[in-house]
């Protein structure tokens, strides 16, 4: 009796990992989302910029080079919310499923039941 409950309680510490890993997975990918977004926005601000100094109207490079570092520190953070996921979905593939093999105890249980 007491291996049903350890092999339950096996289990359901198995499924909140998984979960947990799921969860925290969502989040890193929500986080590339926003950092996406970011990065799409500085680029399209730079693009602007760009535009205006090559057709003649008159830019501050430090705006330019602002949008630059922006940028830079964008796809740094990207990188770091990536290997965090990378590192997330590593942690879940390692668990390995229990042993299916039912306990002596209940191997006999069910054997001796009627079909």
């Amino acid at each position: 009796m007491a291996t049903i409950f350890e092999r339950l309680n096996h289990e359901l510490e198995t499924f909140g990992r998984r979960a947990q890993a799921a969860i925290d997975e969502g989040r890193f990918h929500i986080e590339l989302i926003r950092l996406r977004r970011q990065r799409d926005e500085a680029a399209c601000n730079l693009g602007r910029l760009v535009h205006k100094r090559e057709r003649g109207t008159e830019v501050e490079p430090a705006r330019i080079d602002a949008l630059l570092l922006r940028l830079d520190d964008i796809e740094a953070a990207i990188d770091k919310v990536e290997k965090q996921m990378g590192s997330v979905r590593a942690e879940a593939a390692e668990e390995k499923p229990a042993p299916a093999e039912p306990a002596p105890a209940e191997a006999e249980i069910a054997e001796g039941s009627p079909s």
